[in-house]
């Protein structure tokens, strides 16, 4: 049994910088408060503000795991000191008050699910039956999301058993404020030897909620090792079963240390996956008497199905009803029931692309979870690294393909015919299939002419298009060039058309097409789209293929303003400016020298009062053409 039972005293241990956590004496504790401790990661032996991997090992973060031993001083395990509201997941020091803790930010790839492990050892000299524990636990309440730190124990650190009266959970309802939960017990029943190990964990994981997680720290951790009279102790032998379901039975096993008198209750923890058609067990309660074997053998049935599902697990508890013994470790065991039935091979249907690029009012594909056999030839280049990401367009449509991380062996080349077989999905309102097999058929496939636009919509949606409006660069800074991926707004002076530079293609690290002067650009890509929000019926993006997509309108088509009898005075001017000539004026662009737009009101005065000095380039658009000349701002 547990009892609540928690002992203050004089003699503190520090866990920075010793080689061990040993526990060396019975009655008193030994205090972890991570005084010194910075958040400067995990090192043998500690010190310099890292915490000592002799005696801590951190489990589940991207950046991998911290084995005991092991040096981690960087990214996830090394992310400073704080004084709490973070948002990077990671490893920290934070400072509660002038209290010293080690806190967790969790994110999704960080600590959901994973733990902090501590390693103590026993060198009291005599056998220890029983720990005290306790300890605080710090939480942010500032998430509206909710996650557990518990507790368990492992004399191997492989078969661990829950401490379930340390359990804790946050609020999922965020309110802002700094939660202060101690956590104290006695575990009992342990054979906890002189000179051997023992590892206490902290673990934690989602519960509810969404968004963001809350930060939690650990502090005033206190171990005490108690010595009490020699119990006999009853656990599970082994606590781990692998069992194929064509086996049709699993054989447990309790264990008891010696002859005694001992009532016990097997039941099934509420965490098992299996249910009564995968294993029917039934709960039993179990009597040791005097004389009796110290083993007793029970068998756990499971059901041999046709059905082709995951692996499950039947966890069975086992726990001390009356007599003379404890349960000890490990008091859980855990049956894993590996499934034996082969997946039936999914059932393509042939489709023209059009077939299944239908969507209802609100932009969500009607042929969603399809199994779908698709020809076509590859337009553009794999935009996805580690994956497949491409446009596939045969005679009747287009469709994006998606592949996170599998290649299927095929290297996307433009103009390849291959042959998709997949399962429609549909990301950020763009309709994709998600490739099960690649098969390539020939290549050299003459691509379609590209189909005129004057605006990106569903109906551009996975094809190839050009824009015939001449287009200028709204903000030119927007073309970073550096390697990167990003968006470029173009405009022909109404609307606005966003194009999507991708990391793979080679104008990622292109200058901008023609850096000042007046020009025009003509350019020719995949729809695509890229809406967050249902209705998905925005966010239409233009994904040129590369460089040759590109095109300037030669200079020599803008005529020169001054010659075909279009004057604009004052020039040089103070802040004003006016515009003269016989023709319809439908826009006025100032543009300078780095080749940025400056977008005019009106049609034939203008205040420039605002803008810098120095020599600009006006373009006229009238009705007969377009127009250029230059104004000097004093």
């Amino acid at each position: 049994m547990k009892k609540f039972y928690f002992v203050f005293g004089a003699m503190l241990f520090s866990v920075i910088g010793k080689a061990q956590l040993s526990i060396p004496t019975t009655g008193v504790p030994v205090q972890i408060d991570f005084t010194g401790f910075a958040g400067a990661g995990f090192q043998p032996g500690g010190g310099g503000g890292t915490l000592n991997s002799d005696e801590w090992s951190a489990i589940g973060f991207s950046e991998g795991d911290v084995d005991f031993g092991a040096t981690a001083i960087t990214g996830d395990f090394a992310r400073g000191v704080t004084m709490g509201l973070v948002t990077t997941g990671g490893v920290y020091g934070v400072d509660i008050a002038g209290n010293q803790g080690l806190m967790v930010q969790p994110v999704a790839d960080d600590f959901t699910p994973g733990s902090f492990i501590l390693k103590i050892e026993n060198n009291t000299g005599v056998e220890v039956s029983e720990l005290a524990i306790a300890y605080t636990i710090y939480v942010l309440n500032d998430q509206a999301r909710s996650n557990s730190f518990n507790f368990s124990v492992s004399y191997d650190n492989v078969t661990y058993t829950d401490i379930t009266d340390l359990d804790y959970t946050s609020p999922e309802a965020f309110d802002f404020t700094p939660y202060i939960t101690l956590k104290s017990t006695n575990i009992t029943g342990l054979t906890f030897g002189d000179g051997t190990q023992m590892y206490l964990r902290w673990t934690g994981n989602d519960v509810g909620g969404a968004g963001n997680r809350d930060e939690f720290a650990l502090d005033d951790i206190s171990i005490t090792a108690i010595e009490g009279e020699p119990l006999v102790i009853a656990t599970f032998d082994p606590g781990a079963l692998i069992v194929d379901e064509s086996v049709g039975m699993a054989v447990g096993n309790i264990s008891l240390t010696g002859d005694t008198d001992c009532e016990l209750n097997i039941s099934i923890n509420a965490a098992s996956t299996a249910d009564a058609l995968d294993a029917p067990f039934t709960e039993f309660g179990l009597i040791f008497s005097p004389g009796d074997p110290t083993d007793y053998l029970f068998n756990i049935p499971v059901t041999d199905d046709a059905i082709d599902e995951a692996d499950e697990t039947l966890i069975l508890d086992l726990t001390y009803v009356a007599g003379t013994c404890a349960v000890g470790l490990p008091s859980t065991l855990t049956v894993l029931i590996t499934d034996n039935d082969d997946t039936p091979p999914p059932a393509y249907t042939e489709y023209d692309i059009a077939e299944i690029n239908g969507e209802n009012v609100d932009g969500v594909a009607n042929s969603l979870d399809e199994m779908v056999d698709l020809t076509g030839v590859v337009y553009g280049i794999n935009t996805w690294d580690g994956g497949l990401q491409f446009t596939l367009i045969d005679n009747t449509g287009g469709i994006n393909v998606f592949s996170f991380d599998n290649m299927f062996g095929y290297d996307v080349t433009e103009g390849d015919e291959i042959n998709v077989l997949g399962k429609i999905s549909q990301f950020n309102g763009l309709i994709e299939v998600e490739p099960d097999t690649v098969i390539f058929i020939d290549g050299g496939n003459t691509l379609k002419t590209p189909v005129n636009t004057a605006t990106l919509s569903e109906a551009t949606e996975s094809d190839l298009v050009h824009i015939t409006a001449a287009l200028d660069y709204v903000d030119i800074t927007q073309w970073l060039g550096d390697g990167s991926s990003f968006n470029v707004d173009l405009t022909d002076g109404v609307n606005t058309y966003v194009i999507r530079i991708d990391d793979n293609n080679e104008l990622s690290t292109m200058p901008a097409p023609l850096l000042g002067g007046i020009y025009f650009i003509e350019i020719t890509g995949i729809g695509s789209q890229f809406d967050t929000d249902m209705p998905y019926t925005s966010g239409y993006q233009l994904f040129p293929r590369y460089a040759d997509d590109i095109n300037l309108v030669p200079v020599e088509s803008i005529q020169d303003a001054a010659v075909a009898g279009i004057s604009v005075y004052p020039n040089p001017t103070m802040g004003a400016f006016k515009i003269n000539g016989n023709m319809i004026i439908e826009r006025v662009e100032l543009i300078n020298q780095l080749g940025q737009i400056i977008k005019l009101n009106g049609t034939t005065q203008f205040d420039i009062a605002a803008v810098p000095a120095g020599l600009y380039s006006i373009k006229i658009t009238t009705n007969n053409g377009v127009f250029a000349t230059q104004l000097i701002k004093q």
